[in-house]
């Protein structure tokens, strides 16, 4: 290979100089600047196709993978939530070399609930499809991702303990457990008007170009104050807050649309941004999240500033502009989880150590965890006749 690579630049020089017999480049020797040398430009043009040829020659070597293959093994990701049955999506891991990518849960696999020690049954598989949306076009969603999630319709309470295991030929018996599921947190709701303004906007026209209702637009800021106490004084508590910010799309004739600012001290260095975590894709998810270290054992008032903008027609329904927040009080291997998950997030760099997201899945991968869910309601401010009222529903 060397010898052809210096063959090529020879060749090249000799062409672009007029030294080559066969080059129908070739120049009398007298029309050369110099004594029998290229001239600039050609030594210019030389060099460049010298260069050309160099990065033009390459080889090619396959390196073998001499590092461990995992084998596959079980995932149990499930979320336990008190008063609700019990459900969990069991699928199995792959290789990131394997030609098969498929993690559909063995056909085989029995699932199994238990509760505070105590064998309640096996779980019933059924396939769940998460929709898949095209990044180019985010109202196509059929792109279904489908799985198996094992369900039992038993329903735990408060400090409950939830185990689930999961066996199948071929792979290693696993299992994930639950420390004791949460209490329920009271949590109430103030609610301050900074501004807000309101105009009717263009008659809404549907497909057909029929005129419809006219079409209120409203728009202001406001300050929330919500009121929680620590339901475990002495003890580390976890908890995480989100809410619906929008619903409905700006060609419909009802939407609404919110956003936050939030520098209460709870959430910490890394929860300042201009945004909030939104209540979809929840599971991995690490915004929102605080302790109960600035409260143990007293009440504390967390305030958020928030900016609303939503459109109504004439004959709008009220419902529609409930708006719920929901505080979630976390199991401490769900806080573990979603800490993990968020110094993954931070790892951009290059040269960063990797992280390993938190399991307690013994013998497998995933996460068994429990949470309860305390849901607050506001109502934005719609009725043309009191835009100055807001009103809690809890």
């Amino acid at each position: 290979m060397k010898q052809n690579i210096q063959n090529t630049i020879s060749h090249t020089i000799n062409r672009h100089c007029g030294l080559d017999p066969q080059s129908p480049t070739r120049k009398d020797p007298s029309s050369r600047l110099g004594d029998g040398g290229c001239s600039s430009a050609m030594t210019v043009k030389a060099l460049a196709m010298i260069l050309v040829a160099i990065l033009m020659v390459s080889c090619e070597k396959e390196i073998e993978f001499n590092g461990e293959h995992s084998d596959p093994k079980l995932v149990i990701n499930s979320l336990v939530e008190p008063g609700k049955p019990v459900g969990a999506a069991i699928s199995k891991s792959f290789f990131f070399l394997d030609n098969d990518a498929n993690t559909l849960a063995p056909d085989d696999l029995v699932a199994t609930l238990y509760v505070n020690g105590n064998h309640i049954g096996e779980m019933t598989p059924h396939f769940d499809t998460i929709a898949s949306y095209d990044i180019w076009d985010p109202n196509e969603s059929n792109l279904g991702h489908v799985r198996k999630v094992y369900m039992h319709d038993y329903c735990p309470v408060e400090g409950d303990i939830v185990k689930i295991t999961a066996s199948a030929n071929g792979f290693e018996d696993v299992e994930g457990e639950t420390s004791a599921l949460p209490k329920a947190v009271d949590c109430q709701m103030e609610v301050e008007i900074l501004n807000w303004y309101s105009q009717y906007s263009y008659p809404y026209y549907d497909g057909d170009e029929h005129e419809g209702d006219s079409l209120l637009e409203i728009a202001g800021t406001l300050n929330l104050t919500l009121i929680l106490t620590d339901p475990n004084p002495g003890k580390t508590d976890y908890f995480r807050l989100f809410a619906n910010k929008s619903k409905g799309n700006y060609s419909d004739e009802n939407w609404y649309y919110l956003s936050f600012d939030y520098d209460d001290p709870i959430f910490g260095a890394s929860m300042t941004e201009n945004d909030f975590v939104d209540a979809s894709d929840l599971d991995t998810r690490p915004e929102g999240v605080f302790t109960d270290m600035l409260f143990d054992g007293s009440t504390y008032r967390l305030k958020l500033e928030v900016r609303f903008n939503c459109q109504v027609d004439e004959d709008f329904n009220p419902d529609f502009f409930r708006v719920p927040f929901r505080l979630e009080h976390l199991s401490k291997e769900y806080y573990n989880y979603l800490y993990t998950c968020d110094q993954g997030d931070e790892v951009m760099g290059f040269f960063a150590e990797p992280v390993q997201t938190y399991s307690n899945v013994t013998n497998g991968f995933g996460i068994v965890a429990g949470t309860t869910v305390d849901t607050i309601w506001l109502a934005l401010p719609i009725e043309e006749s009191r835009l100055a009222c807001f009103l809690q529903i809890k």
